[in-house]
């Protein structure tokens, strides 16, 4: 039986079903996208951690214990070496206990030692295992390790020497000059050929005419020798007690020992000071060779060791003479610690308060060196009280110019001991350090 023509058009028309299938809740969230995101992001992550590891384990097969020297300081080659030392104290915990502090042992006398202040010792001995406050590796003149504190010239004690420190807070000034050379290091021809401890009569007449020309300029020092070779180096010092050494060791405290010969040296300590009380002062002492003291432009005090060797006659460190008599009871012969008699200076009234320039000129002619700078004033004990016994050995106490350290005060007076005098401290007469530095005059 044959479907009609009517019945043939209507299923024609029928329209198809569509079937919509329901997304799952991952798709909707965007599930696809978040597959992709992750996978991309975990490879980062692997080639990161790759990455970490390799630079890990390129490190620990580094010496830890091995450091740099810089190549501004000495050190050969563009780039730095490697030198593998350990720095170690030899024991943390012996380095940890409080210093002994310094007194005097004789039991006539009512002087003592300055009151120091104490410095934490734990703290020292972390600044030693952990660098302390060193500026760096090199730099240092002629390849040092560091110029700030810690290992370098100075047995790591701040380049501390008994010309003073580099990192002094409190002093005067020091400068070094070589007479010998010119402001390019060049040798000076008129003076002469010049060994260790040999010079020419010429060299001579140089150097004394150095040491007048800054005494005749008030103790400026950058016009008086401003044609010598000069140190970089600056010092600060607050004591000026140098018992006998090697005329090379000040060279050496101002790093120029390869540059300059130990014979015709200056060394210049200057600045502003301030006096403990109001009185009058005196310095006292004597140097092999050259102490010349300037109070406010004016010479007061030449304990110079008195001879010139192959000088005119005539030519002296100075013109100046002494003027005051010594103390009852002073030694009258060489005193070995300065390896020169002792000198009584001029007296000089000083203010509490009071701001003056000062200036301590210090040299050597060849040979051995050494220089005791002391003072005197008209109120101590001595000159008061005609029973006294005296200072110490007949002499006043070392001059000084703010705080000493008490590993500088043990230094001082344990290089004396073997020449038969040992300079002391008196913590009533400690001068104030006001500036450093030559003055505008």
């Amino acid at each position: 039986m044959t479907k009609s023509s009517s019945e043939t058009d209507e299923n024609s028309q029928e329209t198809p079903q569509v079937v919509l299938r329901r997304r799952p809740f991952w798709q909707r969230l965007g599930g696809d996208g978040l597959v992709v995101s992750l996978i991309f992001h975990g490879f980062l992550v692997f080639l990161f951690g790759a990455w970490v590891i390799s630079t890990i384990t390129d490190t620990a097969k580094t010496d830890p214990t091995t450091f740099a020297s810089g190549s501004g300081g000495g050190a050969a080659g563009q780039r730095a070496k490697s030198f593998e030392h350990k720095l170690q104290p030899k024991n943390a915990q012996n380095l940890a206990k409080t210093s002994a502090r310094i007194t005097s042992k004789s039991a006539t006398s009512s002087l003592a030692l300055p009151s120091l202040p104490e410095t934490s010792a734990n703290s020292l001995v972390s600044g030693l295992t952990n660098g302390g406050s060193s500026k760096g590796l090199g730099g240092g003149t002629g390849g040092g390790i560091g110029s700030g504190v810690g290992v370098g010239v100075g047995n790591a004690k701040n380049f501390v020497s008994l010309f003073g420190s580099k990192l002094g807070s409190g002093g005067l000034l020091g400068e070094f000059w070589d007479i010998k050379l010119d402001k390019d290091g060049k040798p000076i021809k008129h003076a002469g050929p010049i060994g260790d401890y040999g010079y020419s009569a010429a060299a001579m007449v140089e150097y004394l005419d150095a040491i007048e020309s800054v005494i005749r300029m008030n103790g400026n020092t950058s016009r008086a020798l401003q044609k010598y070779f000069k140190a970089e180096t600056t010092l600060v010092s607050s004591t000026f007690v140098h018992p006998y050494m090697p005329a090379s060791e000040a060279p050496k405290a101002f790093g120029v020992e390869k540059e300059v010969k130990p014979v015709h040296w200056l060394a210049v300590y200057s600045g502003k000071a301030s006096a403990p009380f109001t009185d009058e002062f005196r310095f006292v002492g004597g140097c092999d060779n050259v102490i010349v003291v300037l109070v406010n432009g004016k010479l007061v005090f030449d304990g110079s060791r008195r001879y010139t060797q192959s000088a005119p006659p005539e030519k002296y460190y100075t013109k100046w003479k002494p003027s005051t008599p010594p103390i009852k009871g002073a030694p009258t012969g060489e005193i070995r610690t300065f390896n020169s008699p002792a000198i009584w200076g001029d007296w000089v009234r000083l203010r509490k308060g009071e701001k003056f320039d000062i200036t301590i000129i210090l040299g050597e002619s060849g040979g051995v060196y050494a220089n005791g700078l002391l003072v005197d004033w008209k109120t101590a004990p001595w000159h008061k009280d005609k029973n006294s016994p005296g200072p110490p050995g007949g002499l006043p106490p070392i001059f000084q110019v703010g705080p000493v350290s008490p590993d500088l005060a043990e230094s001082i007076q344990t290089q004396s001991k073997p020449h038969g005098y040992v300079p002391y401290f008196e913590k009533d007469v400690v001068f104030k350090p006001e500036r450093f530095g030559t003055s505008e005059r």
